[in-house]
């Protein structure tokens, strides 16, 4: 069981999301029951959705249990948006606001479908956030473009894509 009172990033968390500070345990475990109550906006959560989370977070250093207990078993499905955005208070050391809808996207995106429910729930949860839409519709663009890039990356190493 973790046991630590905040989160230390890894080497991967500075150079992906410049974490540069530990995050609070509690800011840490409704920043990912909200991903992934977004990405459980469609009624399901896909095994890629729910495997691309996992390692995600095994790569920015987030412990095993913790994320047994706040992904694998939360039901996102049956969870308020609303209530986990309220209870993360804003101490995180990065625009945690946009890092969030970010991996949400990619989340939601992981099988192949950004479901329109998905979608909606990812503007929602920007409302809630204060992110204007066109920072909404960056993110989307960011993430498409990052798959392209891995394809054309894959492509050219002439490996099935």
């Amino acid at each position: 069981m973790t046991t630590a009172s905040a989160l230390e990033g890894t080497s991967y968390a500075k150079k992906r999301y410049n974490i540069t500070a530990p995050v609070s345990l509690d800011v840490a475990k409704n920043y990912l029951r909200a991903i992934v109550a977004i990405a459980s906006a469609d009624g399901e959560l896909a095994q890629e959705e729910l495997d691309w989370f996992v390692e995600e977070q095994n790569l920015v250093g987030v412990p095993s249990d913790f994320i047994e207990e706040n992904i694998i078993k939360f039901d996102g499905k049956n969870a308020s948006i609303e209530e986990l955005l309220g209870g993360i208070h804003y101490d995180f050391p990065l625009n945690f606001r946009r890092c969030m809808l970010y991996q949400a996207i990619k989340m939601s995106r992981a099988d192949g479908v950004y479901h329109e429910k998905e979608k909606a729930a990812v503007a929602r949860a920007a409302q809630i956030l204060g992110i204007e839409r066109s920072v909404v519709v960056s993110l989307e663009s960011l993430v498409e473009i990052e798959e392209s890039a891995d394809r054309l990356r894959l492509a050219i190493f002439e490996t099935e894509v």
